[in-house]
């Protein structure tokens, strides 16, 4: 068959990963050529696929937001693809597309803010922010239900939630994992991280207002009050421009390390003591099971979708409360049992996981059966 990858409309995020991982991938499947739409986050990727005898061809683009992808589904660009390369089906590694191909299509569902409504991200966010998300999410639910028929979600309790939403579409569960990388330390790159003699708090994240990453200032100044010794630092894969502004007294408790590669991960983890991950609503996020394939110990909301994908792995706080997160980071940091238990809990809560190898198949072998199943439809 021939498949279009189609990840035109990715720019950041943990999708970025998954593709990077899928892409990597699908010269295993020799049965199938593939065609990639790459977006420019995603070019680097470009010259090492098409060393792949399966991969016919690849493509940089990115997928506008105008009258004809919003309200029409129609892109010029990607149609002539799929009628240029005869394709049979598209898998879309996240959406929603805003484009509607003229083919069986799968798409990823990640857009967590349609599914939990009563996340504590909706408490922090001002009345204007609010009525603004309202009507994005509005349109974006719209995408989705025009776009495809069938959806896959990485999470069982989000795949359940879109039966209840989009109660006409088919749904799969296919979960996240860490990327392949990790598995490989012939290509892991090393971060410049500043001179440092204590514990690293590590948020491998963009700073989407949902992750909540600036509950960090809070804790830190909360930390250096009661905890005056310890000696802490929290390091985030952003910019400090894309952060807010953190008191004098606190400024060498944060190190920002910029945008990274996927081959730098592992490198940061390898430097760090404690996984932090302080948001409030996440349909999957990779930084679990990147954390549990480094054997470092997570930090992380005491909300159902974290307990959904770590199990007894993690040390859970309430979601709004600074006091309670810097306590639970102090524990983790100083009590070295109990970090143990939390890293030899992670061994164990990654076997719940489709590996990358798992993943591609699964995806792969669904879209197949849906191309399948529409063609017997269309000849009966």
């Amino acid at each position: 068959m021939n498949i279009l990858i189609n990840t035109s409309n990715l720019k950041a995020g943990g999708g970025l990963q998954v593709a990077d991982s899928i892409c990597h991938h699908l010269h295993k499947f020799s049965k199938h050529n593939f065609v990639i739409i790459f977006s420019t986050s995603l070019s680097y990727l470009k010259d090492e696929a098409l060393r792949k005898p399966n991969i016919i061809k690849t493509y940089i683009y990115e997928i506008k937001n105008n009258f004809r992808t919003l309200f029409l589904g129609r892109d010029l660009f990607l149609d002539t693809i799929v009628e240029k390369h005869k394709i049979d089906g598209v898998l879309t590694i996240f959406g929603p597309s805003r484009w509607e191909p003229r083919c069986p299509h799968l798409c990823g569902f990640a857009t967590g803010q349609l599914i939990f409504k009563d996340s504590p991200f909706y408490q922090i966010i001002k009345r204007k922010t609010a009525i603004r998300w309202f009507f994005k999410l509005n349109l974006r639910k719209y995408l989705y239900q025009r776009s495809t028929k069938y959806l896959y979600s990485e999470n069982p309790y989000v795949t359940k939630q879109l039966t209840t939403i989009f109660k006409d579409k088919e749904t799969f569960t296919i979960t996240n994992y860490y990327n392949q990388v990790f598995d490989e330390p012939a290509r892991w790159e090393s971060v410049d991280l500043l001179p440092f003699n204590g514990v690293r708090i590590l948020s491998i994240a963009t700073p989407y207002p949902h992750k909540n990453l600036k509950i960090a200032i809070p804790i830190a100044s909360y930390l250096k009050k009661h905890y005056p010794q310890f000696n802490f630092r929290f390091v985030f894969s952003f910019d400090n421009y894309d952060y807010p502004k953190i008191p004098n007294d606190l400024k060498n408790n944060f190190e920002f390390v910029g945008i990274i590669t996927i081959n730098k991960c592992p490198y940061l983890y390898q430097h760090s003591d404690i996984c932090f991950q302080p948001s409030l609503m996440e349909c999957f996020t990779a930084t679990y099971p990147e954390a549990m394939k480094m054997k470092i110990p997570i930090v992380t909301t005491d909300l159902a979708f974290a307990h959904s994908l770590c199990g007894d792995a993690a040390c859970y706080y309430e979601s709004l409360n600074a006091e309670a997160a810097a306590e639970a980071i102090y524990k983790v940091a100083t009590n070295k049992d109990y970090a143990y238990q939390l890293i030899k809990a992670g061994q164990e809560q990654l076997k719940t996981f489709d590996n990358h190898d798992q993943r591609a198949e699964k995806l792969l072998s669904t879209l197949v059966n849906i191309i399948c199943n529409e063609n017997k439809q269309y000849h009966i």
